[in-house]
């Protein structure tokens, strides 16, 4: 009884075996490069888009397509509350604002500190990444007051 299962005295292992408790506990490994010019990319256009009467960025395309709203709904608008600094507002908009505006600080931080600026890779849990854009879909669709 290797590796957690069981099976005949004949089996023999192969990575397969441990697939399902390698899926649970698998890790995306996100470029930080790339990453970090998205981030400062997303501030310019919500920052942009403060000082026109319109927003840059088109409409959610499944939004205007279906009528539902995607798991990134309200994520423009939550940037832009939290840029000037209306927090209750950008909670309203969008509640994981907050946490991607806290998150893309935290990755800019280590493009500026210089003992992180050899860091290539960031690691993010699969499992976290399905957990929170589920709790967010769920969150538009469900209670969102702006998607009403």
């Amino acid at each position: 009884m290797a590796a957690g299962h069981s099976h005949s005295a004949e089996h023999v292992h192969t990575s397969e075996c441990g697939s399902q408790r390698s899926r649970l506990t698998a890790s995306m490994a996100i470029p930080i490069a790339p990453l970090r010019w998205l981030i400062l990319g997303c501030l310019g256009l919500a920052a942009f888009g403060m000082v026109l009467p319109f927003s840059p960025i088109p409409p959610c395309p499944m939004l205007t397509l279906t009528g539902v709203p995607c798991p990134l709904c309200g994520m423009t608008r939550s940037a832009r509350a939290l840029l000037r600094f209306d927090i209750s507002s950008s909670l309203q908009f969008q509640p994981f604002g907050l946490l991607a505006f806290i998150g893309g600080l935290a990755i800019l931080g280590m493009w500026a500190l210089p003992k992180t600026r050899t860091v290539d890779i960031v690691r993010i849990p699969v499992a976290l990444v399905v957990v929170l854009v589920s709790a967010s879909w769920i969150w538009n669709i469900a209670f969102n007051p702006t998607f009403s």
